[in-house]
Parts: C-alpha cells; structure tokens; sequence
C-alpha cells in the first residue's frame, strides 16, 4: 500500500465504464488499510495538539492571561462563531429543510447544491476563517512570541481532526 492516490483525469459523470480500481478513492470505496492510516494520521495530529495545549498551557492563557488583546481576541472569537453558525446551516438545516433537491436532483448537503442555493456561503468562511486566524495570532502573540502561529496552527489541526472519531463522519 502506498500514500499516494492518484487523483481522477477523467469526470466520472462523462463515463459510461465503471470506476476502476485506482478511482475507488473518489467514490468512498476506500480500502480497510486506507481507512485505519487516516484514523492513525488523525490520531497522531490530536495526540500533538493535546501536547501542545498541555505543554503551552493554552487554554488557562487564552482566556486568563493579561497579555492577550481582548478586543482583537473577540473580534477573532465572533468571526469563529459566525463560521461555525454557517457550518451548522450547511450540514444540518439544508439537508433537513431539501432531503432532494426536486430541481437538481443532488443531496442538499452535497458541496453542489451549496453553490446554487447559496453560492456566498463557502467564500464568507474562507474570508472569516483568514482573518480571524490573523487576527488569533495578533491577540495571543504577546503570550508566545514568534511560536503563536505554529501553536495555534497545531492546536487547529488537531480540532479538526478530532472529527476523524465521530462515527458518521
């Protein structure tokens, strides 16, 4: 088994042959042994981050500490928060409110169906995501130094990848 997935030259809608094997990835029929690397990889970032926060005593600091810029670090907290109220419309209410969408036929929670229903959506998180991380850097560097970016960095990741271990994901 080797780490590289080859990634599709063809669109699979264009193509009237079955998926070959090397195309599986794309359609979720991923291997046992594919399936436990991503879950160890993910272990491994949540185990570095749960380190890191130890280590850096991240969360006492973030929220006690005299040095963090309180403006810019709410500032930076709501932009989170906007995102995250974003991600809930997208994964939860779309798919409750379109089960199918009648003029489209996708999933509403497919990435597709976001971009026709609400096309704004994904650039507002991105631009949220940006200058809230920059903004994050700028309130907490007073505790950390030239070291903030890549704490934060690593504590992200492994919060993202800690959704490796929820069952329906």
């Amino acid at each position: 088994m080797s780490s590289y997935r080859r990634v599709a030259t063809v669109d699979a809608t264009a193509s009237s042959a079955p998926p070959s094997n090397d195309e599986g990835y794309m359609y979720g029929k991923r291997t046992r042994s594919e399936r436990i690397s991503d879950k160890i990889h993910a272990l491994a970032w949540v185990v570095v981050a749960f380190f890191t926060a130890s280590y850096t005593h991240f969360f006492p600091k973030i929220f006690a500490d005299e040095r963090i810029i309180r403006p810019i670090f709410n500032v930076s907290m709501a932009l989170f928060a906007i995102n995250v109220i974003l991600t809930l419309y997208l994964t939860i209410y779309l798919p409750c409110k379109f089960p199918k969408s009648p003029t489209f036929n996708i999933q509403a929670s497919s990435p597709e169906f976001w971009g026709v229903y609400c096309p704004r959506v994904i650039p507002i998180m991105i631009f949220n995501s940006v200058l809230g991380s920059f903004l994050m850097v700028r309130a907490c560097v007073g505790i950390w130094g030239f070291l903030t970016p890549l704490i934060i960095a690593v504590i992200a990741m492994g919060v993202f990848f800690s959704l490796h271990f929820i069952p329906w994901c």
